[in-house]
């Protein structure tokens, strides 16, 4: 089941982290502290992980939350692609990001 297709950030290679929505991040934490994440590029372990920001909007619309999956085997994805989050129908309980 296909959740969100978000575009890879230019970080996402240096920290790990695909952006997701607030609503992604609703539907993917009955999956645990810890679930397991596969790609293209291989699989592991992943988290869900918030963060208040204080970018360039915070100063029009004030403090907001962004989510992110996290995980050492999302610094293989491309900037700039357009990937598919879904939950992993082969392994129930784990993610598939393609």
């Amino acid at each position: 089941m296909v959740i969100e297709q978000p575009t890879v950030s230019r970080k996402t290679p240096l920290d790990g982290r695909l952006e997701i929505s607030e609503s992604t991040a609703a539907q993917l934490a009955p999956l645990g502290d810890t679930f397991a994440v596969r790609t293209a590029h291989g699989s592991g372990e992943a988290r869900l992980h918030a963060m208040t920001c204080t970018c360039a909007k915070s100063e029009r619309t004030g403090p907001h939350v962004h989510h992110f999956v996290e995980s050492d085997v999302l610094r293989a994805l491309e900037p700039g692609s357009r990937v598919r989050i879904e939950l992993d129908g082969a392994r129930p309980g784990s993610l598939a990001i393609l």
